[in-house]
C-alpha cells in the first residue's frame, strides 16, 4: 500500500514541475544528510540522497529489478554500474559482493560521483570505487546536457529515431560541460580489475552506445546485463541481437521491442539465458 501510494506522488511530482521544485525546497534538509533505509534491498543503509529522488528512503521503488539485480551477485564477483547516480545500484552490489568482490561506478556528474564515493565510506564499503567518465561507443570528450540529478545526459544520438523523440520532446537542459568519455572495450584491459560478471546501465538514452562500445566484451565474457530503457526499446533489442544476446524486460510481459519504454531489460548470452522474467 505505501509502495503504491508513493508511485502515485511520484507520478504526479513527475508531470507538475512546480510541485516537484516545491517538493524539493521543503526536503532540502534532509537531503543534506545521510538517511537510514528502513525497508526493502537497502534496508540497513545510510545514504544521501542530495537532488536525487527521496523513494527509495520510504518505499521499496524498485523491489522487482532490485530483486532479479542481487538475485546475479555473489562474493567475489565484479559488478560494473553504468550510470551510478547517488550509487544507490552500487551500494546494493558492494555489500553483495563482499569486500573480495569489486565494484565499479561510472558517473559523469561529479557532484554525483562524489556522492557516490561519501555513500559507500559512510556505510563502510570500501569495494566500490568511482570512475567519473560517461560511458558509450568512443573515448574522448563529449558534451554532457544538465537535465536534474536523474536525467542528465550525453548530447549525441544513437539513432535517428531517438533523435526525432529527443526532438519530440524538447526541453532546455539547465545547462551543459565537457565530460570524460569512454567505452568499456577499451577501458577494461588497461583497469586491472578484470572482466564484469553483472553490468547495470541507466544513462537516460544512451543505452545503445554503452552496448556498443562493449561488444567484444559481451561475446568475450558474457556478462548479464540489466538495462533501464528510456523508449529506446527497439535500438536496445537490435543491439543485443546483434551480439546474440537474450533479453526480456523484468517489470513488462512483453516483449523488449513492444514493452514500454520505461522497462528494465534483463539480457544475458545464449550459453546462460534462462526466462527473463523473475
Amino acid at each position: 500500500m505505501a509502495d503504491t501510494i508513493v508511485s502515485r506522488a511520484n507520478a504526479f511530482l513527475r508531470s507538475h514541475p512546480r510541485a516537484r521544485a516545491a517538493q524539493k525546497r521543503l526536503t532540502r534538509p534532509a537531503r543534506r544528510h545521510a538517511l537510514p533505509i528502513l525497508v526493502g534491498a537497502g534496508r540497513g543503509l545510510r545514504v544521501r540522497f542530495d537532488d536525487s529522488a527521496l523513494t527509495r528512503a520510504v518505499s521499496r521503488a524498485e523491489a522487482p529489478v532490485e530483486e532479479v539485480f542481487l538475485s546475479l551477485l555473489a562474493p567475489g564477483a565484479v559488478v560494473f554500474d553504468v550510470g551510478a547516480n547517488i550509487g544507490w545500484y552500487s551500494l546494493l552490489a558492494a555489500r553483495a559482493v563482499g569486500p573480495t568482490g569489486t565494484v565499479i561506478a561510472f558517473e559523469p556528474s561529479v557532484r554525483n560521483a562524489a556522492l557516490v564515493q561519501a555513500n559507500a565510506a559512510t556505510n563502510g564499503l570500501l569495494n566500490v570505487k568511482t570512475i567519473p567518465a560517461a560511458v558509450t561507443d568512443e573515448d574522448g570528450w563529449a558534451t554532457f546536457l544538465d537535465n536534474g540529478s536523474l536525467e542528465g545526459r550525453l548530447s549525441k544520438h544513437y539513432s535517428e529515431a531517438q533523435a526525432k523523440r529527443r526532438e519530440s520532446h524538447q526541453r532546455e537542459p539547465r545547462g551543459s560541460f565537457v565530460v570524460p568519455v569512454l567505452s568499456l572495450d577499451s577501458w577494461i584491459p588497461h583497469s586491472g580489475v578484470g572482466s564484469p560478471s553483472v553490468v547495470k546501465i541507466d544513462v537516460e538514452g544512451a543505452e545503445v552506445g554503452v552496448i556498443r562500445g562493449m561488444t567484444e566484451t559481451l561475446r568475450s565474457s558474457g556478462p548479464t546485463l540489466i538495462i533501464e530503457l528510456h523508449g529506446t526499446q527497439s535500438e536496445v533489442a537490435d543491439a543485443l541481437d546483434a551480439v546474440g544476446y537474450e533479453h526480456a524486460p523484468i517489470n513488462s510481459e512483453a516483449s523488449t521491442r513492444e514493452g514500454p519504454g520505461w522497462a528494465h531489460i534483463l539480457a544475458r548470452p545464449p550459453r546462460a539465458a534462462t526466462d527473463a522474467r523473475p
